[in-house]
Formats: structure tokens, sequence, C-alpha cells
């Protein structure tokens, strides 16, 4: 009891402290104090007396360390005595939008949140892994109720920075999220949201809170997202992995997996990155609900990523690397034979033939026609040999270069350069010029082929 005897004692005097400096300056803090004193009933003092403990049966461990947080922030502003009697600036009422998510903080909480209309509340904090994958599906669940703001608002609320608001309901960890059904402005009547963090699920959980589902003509209108991941079931599994000609990275997840939610996005991205490469394929099944291929394969736990490379013997490779997109471009790069580069677009390599390239070199590095029209030859030979789509790139260069002279090298790669860099070539068109470049960057007396692949 001594340490709480001198808390007290300590508080006294801090507030004693504060309301004779508030005297000095001219203020009138005391008298207020003492002028609403003069006011106080047995029954007001009864009564405050009662919110108090009800109050305090409530609260948490978690919220008062929230509340505390909060108190040593707003206290890191403070320099001189004076700073404690500044009237707070630069603080918004008007509720704001990003994109058509409602942004909340501590002064415009109470008057958008005020039961007029239903709210669903993300509670975040901006170093939160999970909150930063939440986002844009978050960003896309306003928009598809944007048509709907004035009977439905979707918003999030920074509880990081404003702790008092998210102490208040009880926030202990992020991204929390909670719906605030209609006549609701405090904690009391709040639910917790416990559902998935899909866009389907949070919108189906809106929809089913406010009758919308039951109401012709209201319904959210969300964008339709383009996937390069091909979606596998217990029907088309065999047809699609088994193709020898065919490299195939799986994912098998469960929906309602929290580590398979964090690493959709990424994965999306990978099946972006590598939509052009027709012989690596990314692909994922709900192992959950498809269990015959689950057990098939052994799956125990989610996710679980496993590559069947081409070829006739389809032994998967368990994917045991770093569950990132550098991590699993490096890994197909080197299983695929591909040269693709995080978030889309190829490396410097692709295109180029490690043979055909010492025959580039050789081509360049002497001036006698005789032996310029052999390794034409020799690289018709080769270029014969390859499978790559621009192999026979490199003898037709050749051929301009005897016809022409050296100078169509220069004239070649200004041509592509200009080709390249109009604004309406496709993604495909991107990869073959930057492949068409690579090569030609091989038609130099210093280059220096590329490396032979190891599989």
């Amino acid at each position: 009891m001594g340490a709480f005897r001198n808390l007290f004692i300590f508080l006294t005097l801090l507030n004693a402290a504060f309301l004779g400096y508030d005297h000095y300056q001219g203020g009138n803090l005391a008298t207020e104090l003492v002028t609403n004193a003069r006011t106080l009933t047995p029954e007001k003092i009864q009564g405050h007396v009662f919110t108090a403990i009800e109050n305090a049966k409530s609260i948490t461990p978690q919220q008062i360390a929230m509340q505390v947080n909060g108190l040593f922030d707003h206290l890191k502003n403070v320099n001189s005595p004076s700073d404690l009697f500044k009237p707070r600036t630069g603080a918004s009422t008007a509720a704001e939008l990003d994109g058509n998510v409602v942004v909340l903080n501590d002064d415009n909480f109470k008057s958008t949140i005020d039961g007029s209309k239903p709210a669903l509340v993300e509670f975040y904090a901006p170093w939160c892994g999970h909150c930063k994958t939440l986002a844009p599906i978050y960003a896309q669940l306003g928009d598809a109720f944007a048509h709907a703001q004035d009977q439905v608002i979707v918003a999030k609320f920074d509880a990081d920075t404003h702790r008092n608001t998210g102490g208040e309901y009880g926030v202990q960890g992020f991204p929390t999220l909670k719906w605030f059904p209609k006549g609701v402005n405090s904690p009391d009547g709040v639910e917790d949201y416990k559902g998935g963090r899909d866009l389907d699920s949070l919108s189906k959980f809106i929809k089913d809170k406010t009758g919308m589902s039951k109401l012709l003509g209201i319904r959210p209108r969300i964008k339709a997202v383009k996937s390069d991941v091909v979606i596998l079931d217990t029907k088309n599994f065999h047809s699609i992995v088994d193709q020898s000609d065919k490299n195939v990275l799986v994912e098998f997840y469960a929906q309602w997996c929290g580590h398979c939610k964090s690493l959709a996005p990424i994965y999306e991205k990978l099946g972006n990155t590598f939509a052009n490469e027709k012989n690596c394929v990314i692909a994922k099944i709900d192992a959950d609900t498809e269990r015959d291929i689950g057990t098939e394969y052994d799956i125990s736990g989610f996710p679980t990523l496993k590559f069947f490379p081409k070829g006739d013997d389809k032994t998967p490779i368990a994917y045991e690397g770093s569950r990132t997109e550098a991590g699993f471009v490096e890994f197909l790069n080197k299983h695929c034979g591909t040269h693709r580069l995080v978030g889309g677009g190829l490396n410097d390599e692709a295109g180029r033939i490690p043979a055909l390239d010492e025959l580039a070199i050789k081509f360049v590095s002497t001036s006698d026609k005789a032996t310029r029209e052999s390794i034409l030859e020799q690289a018709q030979a080769e270029a014969k040999k390859s499978s790559e789509s621009l192999a026979t790139y490199y003898y037709k260069i050749m051929e301009k270069v005897l016809e022409k002279g050296d100078a169509f090298l220069n004239t070649e790669k200004q041509r592509i350069e200009k080709v390249s860099s109009t604004g309406s070539v496709t993604e495909a068109k991107a990869d073959n010029f930057k492949s068409r470049k690579n090569i030609l960057a091989a038609f130099d007396r210093y280059a220096q082929p590329v490396p032979k692949q190891e599989l």
C-alpha cells in the first residue's frame, strides 16, 4: 500500500502544481473547479461513484496499458508546462476518405460512428504485417459498397496512433474488425468480426447484417480481378499437372488458413510474373475441400507447395524456400530455365543461347566474308537444335549484316528501342523486344556467352 500512497501524494502535488501554474498564466481552471464543486449534490456524487465503479469493472489490463501508452505519446510533445494548456490544433473532425474507405481518428470517431447507420470498422496499426495484407482487400470492400454509403459505413481506424479510442473498444491486437449495428454508438452492442478476411467473406457479412442480400437491386459491386493463377480441382488436377511439357508449381491451401491468406497476394503476383511463360504454370488447389488430392500427396499442413517438373517423371519436389516473390522467382528460374525478374519482366540473359552466343561473338570478331558465311551456316544448324523461339534471330542478324554491313546492328538496335518504347506494347511483346535486345548484345567482340543452365 505504501507505493499507492506515494503515487496518490505525487498526483495530488502534480495537480496542485498544474493549477498553480494555470493561475499564474492567467487561466481559470481553479475557479471552474470551485464552481463545479459548489453545484455538486449527494445524488450527483453518488451517480459519479456508481459510474466509475461500473467502468472499472470492464477495464482490462490491456486497456490500461493502451491508455498509459497513449498518455506517454502525448507527453512526448511536452517541452514546458505551458504545452499542457495549449488548445488542440490541427485535429480533423470531418472524416476523410481513402478511396472509398472512411478514415477515422479520435476526433471524428464519435461524430461519424454515431449510430445513424451500421458500420464495419478495421482497427489497424501501420506497422502490422497482417494489416498490410488486408489493406488492398479492405480497399476493394470500400469500393464494393461505395454505391451504398448512405446505408453502411466501411471505415478504418489507426488504433496504434489513436490509442484512447482503441482502448475504449477493447482492441488488443491488429487488425481487429468490429461491427457497429445501427443505433450503436458506444462499446455496448458492438460485435467482433470473426469471419474470413477475403473480399467475399467480408462483403457477405455486410450484406447479411444490413439485409442487402434480401433486397433486389442493392448488391456490392465487386470488381473482377484478373488472375493468372490456375485453379485446380479433383477433375482437372492430373490433366494439367501431368503434362510432360509443363513445369507446374502447386499451392495446396485451405480457405480458413491464415498463412494461406497472407501468401495469397504474393502468389497472385507470382502468377502474373510468369503469365507469359507457357511451360511454367502457377496453380493452386483447395486441398481442404478437394481432400482426395490432398490425401494423394500427403498434405498435412497449409499452405504446402510442390513443384512438378516437366518430363515423364512427375515426382513432385517440395518447395521449402522463402515464401516471398523473390524466393519463388529464384526457384522457378532455376527449375524452369526462365529468366524472370521480381515484379515482372526479363533479365539480361533472357533469349540468349550459349552456343549461338559464341558464334555471334566469332561473327563480329572477323571481317572476312567467307569466314562469316561459314559461321552463318553453323548458326543455322545450331538454331535447328534449339527449342527457343528466337534461336533463328541469331542467323537472321548475320544474314542482314552480310547484306547491309555492320551498320545494320545499330540500325536494328534503334528500331527495337523505338517500337518497344511506345505505350501500346503488350507484356508478351515487351518480353520479345527485351530478348531481341539481349541477343543483339551478343554481337560484340567483347561480349561473354551466357553460361549453360544446369537444371
